[in-house]
């Protein structure tokens, strides 16, 4: 058998629109309740139909006023009559007239008529009912008007919004109690290789333990996405082959590791392009760990093909498959945040595209210092564990030096 050299490797943005355009968004919406819809994709656009809030509340302890009876206490403190009291969870009868105040308290109603309210600090109790104002008031000061969170008509939130926590918040606010979602992707992932086993066993120390399969499906489930295991697949064409359309079967997308390079062993391409058309539409990434990346797509289903090293299989499943999982489902991708740091050392690109250089981040008096870690090659899995962060070095760029300030995708924890 000879060796089968990459086709062409491609560059990142062009492997990227190739593959997108050969996605479609999955099928399916279901009906979730809110408390289980934490991370699920909108199908519907939520539109409110009612005021939030449904009344004009304080946002003070203290006291609502007329703003126009406080007009010019600092001449003359200014005596109001206490009337009554506005309690949280009750709905207020009282109305303030000239001359009158309400005592309220911190999300409590304002009773018709005011339009302030003055924190309790900023008053004094003369007698039983009467209250001691010396500083003016502007209208809505203190006050939370009906409506100024929602109005009937506004949208709250689009078609293909990933809920977040506070959005779960806001839909609950709305008096929703269920939402309709995308269904989930689901994600058919299985390793190939003659050496690989779930579990080490003592005096097989040849064998390696297959890595990607929970590391993958790890992430996969950050993503929300439904998992089909396929498992651990030898290197023979038809098992490959049979798990393969065992994947497309069942699932919106697979993901295949290992066997995606040039060596004798490698079968997964040929064995992708036996399924259908147009089979792999990407063999080969100019990207640095990661270059071995595939990306197929048999009858409108689109394959990954992962590298076999984790460090490599982690790297293409970010610049790959988390965006193609944002496609099916019609959402926008998802993107770790950003920092700037200054850069410890001089960082090089590898020759062969666009290289990803692992890098420790740490906060000192003038900022954040990024540290390269010090292995970078793709076969140290500490490498991708020590790091919290990525440099990214484009294809125009030979090398970076030591001082720049860079910007930083965090995938850890800065401290």
């Amino acid at each position: 058998m000879v060796n089968r050299p990459f086709r062409k490797l491609m560059r990142v943005e062009a492997a990227l629109r190739l593959s997108f355009g050969s996605v479609e968004t999955v099928k399916g919406i279901e009906r979730v309740r809110i408390e289980r819809a934490l991370g699920r994709v909108l199908a519907r656009q939520i539109v409110a139909k009612k005021y939030l809030p449904p009344h004009d509340i304080a946002v003070v302890d203290g006291y609502a006023v007329r703003s126009i009876d406080l007009r010019h206490p600092s001449r003359k403190p200014v005596t109001l009559r206490l009337v009554g009291r506005s309690k949280l969870g009750e709905l207020s009868r009282i109305r303030i007239r000239r001359g009158e105040t309400v005592a309220v308290a911190t999300g409590s109603m304002v009773p018709r008529g005011g339009d302030a309210a003055v924190m309790i600090e900023d008053t004094k109790m003369r007698g039983g009912n009467r209250v001691e104002f010396r500083e003016s008031i502007k209208p809505l000061e203190g006050v939370t008007r009906r409506g100024d969170d929602l109005k009937p008509g506004r949208v709250v939130l689009e078609r293909g919004s990933r809920l977040r926590p506070e959005d779960i918040g806001v839909l609950k606010a709305l008096g929703l109690t269920s939402v309709q979602v995308v269904r989930r992707v689901r994600v058919a992932i299985l390793s190939t290789g003659d050496e690989l086993v779930n579990k080490a066993r003592r005096g097989d120390s040849a064998k390696t333990v297959d890595l990607n399969r929970p590391i993958l499906k790890g992430m996969l489930r950050e993503l929300d996405a439904s998992v089909v295991d396929l498992g651990i697949v030898k290197d023979d064409e038809a098992a490959i082959r049979a798990a393969l359309r065992r994947g497309l079967s069942d699932a919106d997308l697979v993901l295949v590791t290992a066997g995606s390079s040039v060596g004798n062993s490698d079968l997964v391409s040929r064995c992708i392009d036996s399924l259908g058309k147009p089979g792999m539409i990407v063999h080969g990434v100019a990207m640095r760990p990661a270059m071995p990346t595939g990306v197929a797509v048999i009858e409108g289903k689109p394959i990954v093909s992962l590298p076999g090293f984790p460090v490599s299989a982690v790297f293409a499943f970010r610049v790959f498959v988390r965006p193609l999982i944002a496609k099916l489902v019609g959402a926008p991708d998802t993107h770790d945040p950003t920092i700037t740091a200054t850069l410890s050392e001089r960082i090089h690109r590898i020759k062969g595209g666009r290289t990803f250089v692992r890098v420790r981040v740490k906060k000192v008096r003038s900022g954040y210092v990024a540290v390269p870690v010090a292995a970078q090659r793709s076969s140290i899995l500490t490498s991708i564990v020590d790091a919290n962060g990525i440099v990214t070095i484009p294809e125009s760029v030979s090398q970076i030096d030591a001082g720049t300030k860079v910007w930083v995708t965090l995938t850890g924890a800065v401290s």
